[in-house]
Formats: C-alpha cells, sequence, structure tokens
C-alpha cells in the first residue's frame, strides 16, 4: 500500500498553525495526540535562545536576515514569467540539463520520473512566507519529471555543530538552493516547457523520496540522504518540468549495512530523537524519528543543531575504492569506524568560533 504525503503534517507546518484559529482547531481534532507538545514549542524563532551577546545578535543575525525576502522575489518571477515558444530537443537533452545544473552550482544532479506519490496531496503553511495563502489547497501536480540537485555545505561550519555558525551555513545554502533552482525553471520555460522549482519556502513533494530516486544517496539513519561523497553535508532542491527527460535509477553503496554498525548520528543526538528502527515508506528504508523532541532542542538551544550532519563518517569523508571495499562486508566496516574513531572520535567538533562570527577584541 502506498504513503501518500501531505505538508500539512510536516513539523514546520504544525508550528505556524495560531491557536483559534479554525486550521488549528480542525487540525488538532484530527491529531490530539501531538498536539500538547507542538503548544509547547509554539511561537518562539530558533534563535531567540541562542546564549550570544547583544553585540553578537546584532552584528551577525543581520545575515540571513533577507533569504526569505529574496526567495519570495524569486518564486514569483518564476511564477510571472510565461511560457517561451516551445523547442525541439535533441536526443539525450538530459546530459545537457544536468551540465547546466552544475553549471549554475549544483555538485551533483539526477532525475526523477515523477508519479501522484511523489507530490504531497495538500499544501501546508510554508508557502505563507512568499505570499501563498494554499494552505489546505491540493498541490499542483501536473509536472512529468523532477531535476533534483545538491550542494555541499562548508565542512568547517558544519564541523561547529550545533553552533551558530552550522545554521548560518544551513541558511546560506538553502538560499543557493533557491537561486540556482529559479534559474533553472526560469531556463526551461524559456525552452517552452512548465516548470517550478522548490525551495525552503515552497514544496510540492518531499525532497528525501526525489533524491533517493535520482541515485544522489541513500537514505541514512538520521533519515537524510548520504551522498557517497560529500556524506550528510549536502541540502537538496528540485526543478518539476513537464521537460522531457531521461530518469536515473537509485544507487546502492552499502549504507544500510554500514549505519547499522556505525549509529554515530544516534549515538551523538543530543535529544535522543534519532531510533535505528527501520521503516518502510513507499519502498524505500526510512527509520523512526521524533521530530518534536528534535525541535524542542532547536528551541531550547538556539541553533537547528546539527550534530546528526557532523557525526555521519561519510561527510568527514570516505574515498569511494573504500567503500567500494567495504560494501556489506562488517568486518571491513568495523575498520573503517575504528579508523574514523581514531581520528576524529566519536565526532569531529570545531570548539572555537570560526573567523565570520570572530569579534576581535581592541
Amino acid at each position: 500500500m502506498k504513503t501518500f504525503y501531505d505538508e500539512r503534517n510536516m513539523l514546520f507546518s504544525r508550528m505556524r498553525l495560531k491557536k483559534g484559529t479554525q486550521e488549528y482547531q480542525e487540525y488538532y481534532k484530527k491529531h490530539p495526540d501531538i498536539q500538547a507538545q507542538d503548544d509547547a514549542m509554539r511561537g518562539m524563532n530558533i534563535t531567540d535562545k541562542l546564549r550570544v551577546s547583544d553585540q553578537y545578535k546584532s552584528l551577525f543575525f543581520p545575515i540571513t536576515k533577507h533569504n526569505k525576502a529574496i526567495l519570495k522575489s524569486l518564486h514569483h518571477l518564476v511564477d510571472k514569467t510565461p511560457l517561451g515558444d516551445p523547442i525541439a530537443l535533441p536526443k539525450n537533452f538530459s546530459k545537457n540539463i544536468k551540465a547546466i545544473t552544475k553549471h549554475f552550482g549544483a555538485d551533483d544532479v539526477g532525475i526523477v520520473k515523477l508519479s501522484k506519490d511523489h507530490f504531497y496531496t495538500h499544501h501546508g503553511k510554508q508557502s505563507e512566507d512568499i505570499g501563498w495563502p494554499l494552505y489546505g489547497k491540493e498541490t499542483d501536480k501536473d509536472y512529468q519529471y523532477a531535476i533534483v540537485y545538491i550542494m555541499k555545505m562548508n565542512l568547517e561550519m558544519i564541523n561547529r555543530a550545533p553552533h551558530h555558525e552550522e545554521l548560518l551555513e544551513t541558511e546560506n545554502v538553502y538560499l543557493n538552493i533557491g537561486y540556482l533552482g529559479s534559474r533553472l525553471a526560469l531556463y526551461i520555460k524559456q525552452l517552452g516547457y512548465k516548470s517550478t522549482f522548490q525551495s525552503e519556502a515552497f514544496y510540492l513533494t518531499p525532497l528525501v523520496p526525489l533524491a533517493y530516486d535520482a541515485g544522489l544517496g541513500e537514505i541514512g539513519m538520521a533519515n537524510h540522504i548520504v551522498h557517497p561523497i560529500y556524506g550528510d553535508r549536502i541540502r537538496l532542491g528540485a526543478v518539476l518540468t513537464n521537460l522531457p527527460l531521461e530518469a536515473d535509477e537509485p544507487i546502492d553503496f552499502g549504507l544500510e549495512a554500514f549505519c547499522k554498525r556505525c549509529s554515530l548520528c544516534l549515538m551523538n543526538c543530543p535529544s535522543r530523537s534519532i531510533k535505528h528502527l527501520p521503516r518502510t515508506i513507499n519502498h524505500r528504508r526510512f527509520y523512526k524519528f521524533n521530530d518534536q523532541t528534535c525541535f524542542q532542542l532547536w528551541k531550547n538551544t538556539g541553533t537547528d543543531c546539527g550534530t546528526c550532519l557532523q557525526s555521519c563518517p561519510f561527510t568527514q569523508g570516505i574515498d569511494q575504492e573504500t567503500i567500494q571495499w567495504m560494501k556489506n562486508n562488517p568486518k571491513r566496516i568495523d575498520s573503517v569506524i575504528a579508523k574514523h574513531l581514531e581520528k576524529h572520535t566519536r565526532r569531529r567538533y570545531t570548539k572555537h568560533p570560526l573567523k565570520i562570527v570572530t569579534i576581535e577584541e581592541e
């Protein structure tokens, strides 16, 4: 039996529901078991509890202040741009599309032939950031393909998790993901094909299933896509289109066997939100996860944590020959993990502030 995703069930959508509204009442009438814990986290910005000085806040919080406004302008630009006259495409144009996507800044690209179960059934609250009140409306599923891409995050900033540098890098790459997507969508519309892009402010589909189907990695114990080169230090983007393309296939580099013997993301998770218990959703392997305890930690500490990203040995780098050598071999996997622990301990953690947020004394 297929599972259909509903964006209204996503935690970030739930957090935007306001007490007393009809949307709030209707949602928690159906989901009373999560209402109390959701209410306990509602109405607080993530960075409110960040333990830094007022000078730090005034200097460095504005770095990301205008990200949503920029994304809003990009979404409206793509939405209002008319289709060009259709252009006849040469054979194997998918290769050109991938090359163009990398030219725009992607570190890896894959293509998915879309089915109805790839899409959210209904919109949640995310699109309110770009001025589109779509909550509860059915999503537009009139797209045939997804061009899925990744951007790697700066390893030095990820290794500063759970401090503010990790959040700065996350938000920076999210904005770049959106900028890339807008350029690619505008390009494809100029070719005469319907296209839109997804960003942290607008989704038609969840991205992890798309990235898995596009062959960009496997799903790790933290329920993120783990890329064989960049590990867990990536962010995902997608352009949905009716441009005819050739789809890719999922890859297998032995991550399931590796995760079972590693579990460093689980052991290092400060909120104990990650579980080792697998579950199958639409023929893809995921793991049980507690989104409420994870987000509660964000609220308590003032950052989006990122410890799981930092903890993964693939994030710190495993060369491709070693990945193939150890694939599905428990003894070899254990030797790779042992070398990782010897070099990085349980997690590679940079304690001192990075230059981007260092305030020098006079």
